[in-house]
């Protein structure tokens, strides 16, 4: 008896918020004589369950088969590998296996996102968003600003069946939010000096821990405060007030807290982080507040020194961001750097400026947001693509890939003091560069983006 199987691959897909997947098939087909009929099995390479599939169904009829194969529901965006083994027998216990098996088959689950947008105008301004890609979920916090009112609270975005909704964790003196590299905890920080630890699961508070050195102001709503890096440890600000402080950290392994050796000398005024998803590169501000301006540090954890950047960089405080192995890095919007700081090249501006801008997690794309924030314009807000694939010094612009708009205006209008903090709204991607996140003071926008334009 010999067995075919008419697959050795699978597709499967479905978008986020799918209670029901459709499954995938599978038909087996078996030649010859036999007694004992036709049994086919269903196992992984470890024997251990798969945990992307809800089940395996096989029906058979005579010397044919279907084995239905059911994507589990609920997963996050993004793309799924893994395989299946196929084992066609004389009976259920697989005593005699017939020829042709088993049989391998590799499927690939791409689990998508729709554009999406919800108002989020009641809860203010956000100083920082996080994707959890863990469990699909959108972390913002929303801190007391400078001169203003705040919800003073973490806010929590999830996609449901009947689409996005937010709740809140209310947090007293609330400053800044980071996750983990692994999205095993969100740390919050507060004006009480604690280093508040989040469970992602019960979005609750599962621990304080009180900073010895103290935390110290950290800017307003346009810089990233505090980040962890892939050793464990989130690094902040110490001291009191705004002018000057040091640079320590919490190490989430052993739960206490220290000090960056040696101790910053040129910290003054908040400083501000850039770091890759997966934790390995950290850029580091000094100070954006005194001259002469002192060098942008960058630490690598694989040797847990602060370095000054070698071609004299001086301080970021928004619109920047890594790609996930630190590669790339986007500078204020303006110029693409590779690992070493060799110059990829600089993103021309566009003529309604720049809004928010972000790195893909590959390092090949860089997404460009821009709109009018003078009230009456009504043209809609544009992304642009461009190539940040290139080898450094090879090119002084980047090339646009291409660009797509989006029905809704995430942020506010405006470009008076106070209130031009937002106007400038946080985005980011989820990790399989598929889907653009964006958070202003008016909307949460889920915009997919085209496959052609991801260069994957």
């Amino acid at each position: 008896m010999k067995v075919t199987f008419d697959t050795s691959t699978l597709t499967m897909n479905y978008q986020m918020g799918a209670t029901a997947p459709s499954e995938a098939l599978i038909n087996a087909f078996a030649e010859g004589a036999t007694a004992s009929g036709l049994f086919v099995r269903v196992t992984t390479p470890d024997g251990q369950a798969d945990p992307y599939v809800e089940s395996t169904q096989v029906a058979l009829t005579g010397l044919s088969g279907r084995i239905a194969v059911k994507p589990k529901a609920g997963l996050a965006p993004g793309v799924y590998k893994g395989k299946l083994v196929l084992h066609a027998c004389s009976d259920s216990a697989c005593a005699v296996v017939y020829a042709g098996s088993p049989w391998t088959v590799s499927y690939t689950l791409t689990v998508t996102m729709v554009y999406a947008a919800l108002d989020t105008s009641s809860f203010g301004a956000p100083k920082t968003m996080v994707y959890d890609a863990a469990h699909g979920d959108i972390y913002a916090s929303y801190p007391t600003p400078y001169g203003g009112v705040g919800l003073s609270a973490v806010a929590r975005f999830r996609s449901g069946i009947a689409g996005w909704a937010g709740s809140t964790l209310s947090v007293p003196g609330l400053k800044d939010i980071a996750l983990a590299t692994d999205g095993s905890v969100l740390a919050a920080t507060d004006t009480s000096d604690k280093v508040n630890l989040i469970d992602p699961v019960t979005f609750s508070v599962k621990s304080s821990h009180v900073s010895p050195s103290g935390i110290a102001d950290q800017g307003n709503l346009e810089e990233v405060d505090i980040a962890f890096t892939s050793d464990g440890k989130l690094w902040m600000a110490t001291g009191t007030g705004s002018s000057w402080h040091g640079l320590g950290y919490f190490d989430l392994r052993t739960s206490t807290f220290g000090n960056a050796s040696p101790p910053c000398a040129h910290c003054y005024g908040g400083q501000f982080f850039a770091v890759s998803r997966d934790g390995s590169r950290l850029m580091f501000t000094q100070s954006a507040s005194i001259s002469p301006a002192p060098p942008m540090l960058y630490r690598d954890t694989a040797d847990g020194t602060f370095k000054p950047n070698p071609i004299g960089l001086t301080f970021f405080y928004y619109l920047t961001s890594l790609s996930d192995s630190g590669d790339r890095f986007l500078m204020m919007g303006r110029t693409v750097y590779d690992r070493a700081f060799g110059t990829v090249g600089q993103v021309p501006q566009p003529p309604k400026g720049v809004r928010a801008a972000q790195m893909s997690p590959d390092g090949r794309r860089a997404y460009v947001l821009s709109y009018a924030v003078e009230p009456g314009d009504a043209s809609p807000p544009v992304v642009q693509v461009f190539d940040t694939s290139a080898a450094a010094g090879t090119q002084i612009d980047l090339p646009l890939v291409g660009s797509f708009t989006i029905p809704d205006v995430p942020g506010c209008q405006t470009s008076s003091y106070p209130n031009y903090d937002c106007y400038r709204p946080k985005m980011r991607l989820t990790p399989d560069g598929n889907n653009l996140l964006i958070l202003g003071s008016r909307k949460l926008i889920i915009a997919p983006i085209q496959q052609a334009l991801t260069g994957q």
